[in-house]
């Protein structure tokens, strides 16, 4: 006897089936499925019918119920298309967001599944297909990502939050289906190196860790470095992140017992909980319009633990403190910056909230196990350089592939002030204040004291769209402000030089560049981003071979971010490559 409860029960919902196809497709009543999947004995043709579905192909199977019931009826999709591979052709099914998305989207992501189409394989074929971005399944077989995202039948956008990539908000960063895509599109293995010097939250290092490609970030950020090594050297076993929930809630509440004792936390003053025995959370502008009581005695004392321990799970906590922010503080949620609301947020309870998040991560390392088991590297295959980028220095010829998307220019230190409450709660372990290093970050408002002259810059005699474009914006710029901003794009450019000369140096011959770059505005004029780019890194025998014009959206397809359209008119996926010397 065959035991077909379980097995026949998780058959049917990843064919989609619901009891009645199932029926029809054996010939049996839905009451017999139903008895079968509480593990009732089947008669032997029964037996012998459920041995033949272990053979048939989704294809076929999908086939036998639309010539009986019809796909409209059923609800069935049919294989999207055929996916051309040396061993011939597959069928596959497109992941639901791809099905039923917005119009606007579809030609884009036709384009990120046609990047992943190979007439010859370097990688087995079954890893391929097991890795393939925005596919659901390949022919009967599940890929690695959708089984990890869990995407409903009916979505209409991606999560870009599946496993690790959800551990922390992050204004700015790339959807992890892009990163997969090109991945595939390069055909990346363990033998490669992956760089992203521009790591932001890690979306780039944790596909890797997921594919098994080991890869190096760069971060000028510490609290941008800190979510990056967190959420991409994660370890093998969620057991000690459990263990840790536990030590934090009896710390927590015993250091809130002896401060508040008989008192009411309201009856305290500010002063009295940020000079708290054991507190390190600094004193900071306007922290009071910031924090409830309740809510910085709460970050107080979960910094406090966080102190008394050390390496990862200290980096997990604070990750986990620092990704609930929004709802600890009097964050307005509505603004893309931090900036507090006038209603302060009441009956915070940080013990709650920090406890909930690591309770989340720990479920998805354990998820990233389970889908990616056949992939997934170990931590130490993820490395992170906390420096400077144009500061940074590499193997010559050591990199296969890099894959990042750098800052757009002028306002670029935004990201790091969107996230300015972490950094002035946890200014005592990253001991850095955003403002600080604003003057180091590429397409920072900040530009040299001994302020450039146009014809200054190095990009002038390298881009002859540089020279035109910039040449008449200033010329006919009237305002103060809006000459340093162009003066600010133009140095964005040089930065973007200095680092076209790093990837001649770092890349491999035939290494391939993934670059994703936006197209800023100055008043009503769109810079030129892209040309520029191509013109910048050409010089440097950097041969752009692809492009693709779309507006990324990390989340969902349809959100209208109020900024956006002002700020970012236009974004490019660019790829180069190294040309042989």
């Amino acid at each position: 006897m065959i035991n077909v409860g379980n097995e026949l029960k998780e058959y049917r919902i990843n064919m989609g089936f619901t009891q009645g196809d199932l029926a029809d497709l054996m010939e049996v009543s839905k009451s017999t499925i139903v008895r079968w999947e509480s593990n009732h004995k089947p008669s032997n043709l029964g037996i012998q019918k459920l041995r033949e579905l272990k053979i048939i192909g989704e294809d076929r199977l999908r086939e036998v119920l639309i010539q009986k019931k019809g796909s409209k009826e059923l609800g069935l999709s049919i294989p999207n298309r055929k996916l051309k591979i040396p061993s011939g052709e597959k069928s596959i099914f497109y992941a639901p967001y791809v099905v039923n998305g917005p119009e606007d989207q579809k030609t884009f992501h036709d384009f990120l599944i046609d990047l992943q189409e190979h007439e010859n394989l370097m990688i087995s074929e079954e890893i391929y297909l097991n890795r393939l971005s925005l596919v659901k399944s390949v022919e009967d077989i599940e890929t690695a990502q959708s089984l990890l995202e869990k995407s409903s039948k009916s979505a209409k956008s991606w999560n870009s939050n599946y496993g690790t990539h959800g551990w922390h908000r992050y204004i700015g960063r790339f959807p992890p289906h892009l990163v997969r895509a090109i991945l595939n599109h390069f055909q990346a293995t363990e033998n490669d190196l992956v760089l992203d010097p521009f790591a932001g939250s890690g979306t780039t290092l944790v596909e890797c860790r997921l594919l098994g490609i080991p890869a190096i970030g760069i971060e000028i950020s510490p609290l941008s470095a800190l979510i990056t090594r967190t959420k991409a050297q994660f370890r093998e076993t969620s057991d000690e992140i459990l263990n840790i929930i536990a030590h934090l809630e009896v710390f927590y509440v015993e250091r809130w017992t002896t401060f508040i004792s008989d008192r009411d936390i309201n009856e305290f003053s500010y002063d009295e909980i940020i000079n708290r025995e054991g507190n390190t959370v600094l004193d900071f502008t306007n922290y009071e319009k910031w924090f409830s009581k309740q809510a910085l005695l709460g970050v107080s004392i979960v910094v406090e633990f966080a102190k008394t321990i050390e390496g990862y799970l200290k980096d997990v906590l604070l990750v986990a403190l620092s990704s609930k922010m929004r709802s600890i503080g009097n964050v307005d949620v509505d603004v893309v910056r931090a900036e507090y609301s006038k209603v302060p947020r009441e009956n915070v309870d940080v013990l709650s909230l920090v406890k909930s998040q690591l309770i989340k991560m720990a479920n998805s390392i354990k998820r990233s196990y389970q889908t990616h088991a056949t992939t997934i590297a170990s931590p130490n295959e993820i490395k992170l350089i906390e420096n400077d980028v144009l500061k940074t220095n590499l193997e010559k010829e050591s990199i296969s592939y890099i894959i990042t998307s750098p800052p757009y220019g002028v306002e670029s230190i935004s990201y790091l002030r969107t996230h300015l409450l972490s950094f002035k709660t946890l200014e005592s372990i990253l001991n850095v204040d955003p403002y600080e290093i604003g003057e180091s970050v590429i397409g920072s408002e900040f530009l040299p004291k001994e302020v450039p002259t146009v014809k200054s810059f190095k990009s002038t005699n390298i881009s002859a769209t540089f020279n035109s474009f910039f040449e008449a914006i200033y010329d006919e710029t009237e305002t103060k402000k809006t000459k340093t901003r162009t003066l600010m794009m133009m140095q964005f450019f040089d930065d973007m030089y200095d680092l076209a000369e790093k990837f001649k140096l770092w890349l491999k011959c035939g290494g391939k560049i993934a670059f994703v770059i936006g197209n800023k505005k100055i008043g009503d004029h769109i810079i030129p981003t892209h040309k520029i780019i191509e013109e910048i890194f050409k010089y440097h025998g950097l041969k752009l071979y692809n492009i693709t014009r779309h507006k990324l959206k990390t989340n969902n397809s349809n959100s209208q971010v109020p900024w956006q359209d002002r700020i970012i008119e236009e974004e490019y996926i660019m790829f180069f490559e190294k040309e042989l010397q």
